[in-house]
């Protein structure tokens, strides 16, 4: 059994991607936390009257909180539009050896056991080969083969690996 499909890469899939590689790293975590902190001291010195302390604290966390999915907003635009890659359909095809990555004349097959771990997230299923460099599988571009597309990926890495919830 094969799935075969092509795949255009845009940027809201790109910052898809970026944001769930980001918040679910440890830094990323903790980003969150300190950012959400800070707020809270800003709050805590807005209320006791300390207003310049108050205007830093909410500076420090509105750039962890809002300046960072700004920033990968702008870097996945950057990402999809500069990279040769994105500039024309990707073919994937998962067979029984691995995925296939065709474009043009060129082609490489990633083994089922390069891959880290499979998760989903609310556009993407997402095959991990390193912490940040990964295929996308946009779930608009799969289409009617997302069941066998996650069918395969079940079938052919360790559970522990696969991250990914059938409907």
């Amino acid at each position: 059994m094969t799935v075969k499909f092509d795949v255009k890469m845009t940027r809201n899939v790109m910052f898809d991607f970026m944001v769930h590689t980001a918040y679910t790293s440890l830094s990323g975590i903790l980003g969150v936390v300190f950012g959400g902190i800070v707020f809270v001291m800003g709050i805590q010195q807005t209320m006791e009257g300390v207003y310049h302390m108050a205007g830093a604290f909410f500076l420090f966390a509105g750039i962890f909180l809002v300046g960072n999915p700004i920033n990968m907003w702008t870097r996945s635009k950057v990402q999809v539009e500069k990279s040769p890659m994105f500039q024309k359909p990707i073919t994937y095809e998962l067979t029984e050896e691995g995925v296939r990555v065709s474009q043009d004349e060129q082609s490489i097959l990633n083994e089922w056991k390069e891959f880290r771990c499979a998760v989903s997230t609310k556009r993407s299923v997402i095959l991990y080969v390193t912490k940040v460099r990964a295929l996308i599988f946009p779930k608009e571009s799969l289409g009617e083969q997302y069941e066998a597309a996650l069918e395969m990926i079940h079938t052919h890495m360790p559970p522990k690996k696969v991250r990914i919830h059938r409907a």
